[in-house]
């Protein structure tokens, strides 16, 4: 008889706490211009670095550093595609996107005239 007692109070309190138990349901309000930031960068992104090109990547390093000699290759305008991305902790300058190694490979020649460590980035 004790134990039928301690389950229906047993009961009692599981079904009492249940209750007051939360929902699980969360709302998140987001402005509709973020998913368009969102979106737009995406884009960015596929049309700069498609997958199936070479690139070669002339400079890794700090911010400062690295604006300075954009803002120089940019003047000089020298190369003509030109990227300054950010892949964490680095910032990148990228130039070129080739469809084939052998393009991507004589240009590397007269970019290492100018940057020594230059080197090709395989596509993904």
């Amino acid at each position: 008889m004790k134990a039928l007692n301690n389950l229906t109070h047993f009961a009692f309190l599981i079904t009492f706490f249940y209750s007051f138990s939360q929902t699980g349901s969360i709302k998140i309000d987001q402005d509709s211009k973020l998913d368009k930031v969102i979106k737009l960068k995406k884009e960015v992104n596929f049309e700069t670095f498609t997958s199936g090109q070479f690139t070669i990547q002339v400079f890794n390093g700090n911010y400062n550093d690295g604006k300075k000699l954009m803002d120089s290759l940019t003047f000089i305008k020298k190369y003509t595609d030109l990227f300054f991305s950010f892949e964490t902790p680095y910032y990148k300058i990228r130039i070129g996107k080739y469809v084939s190694k052998i393009k991507a490979i004589k240009e590397l020649e007269k970019i290492k005239k100018d940057f020594s460590s230059a080197f090709i980035l395989k596509p993904n």
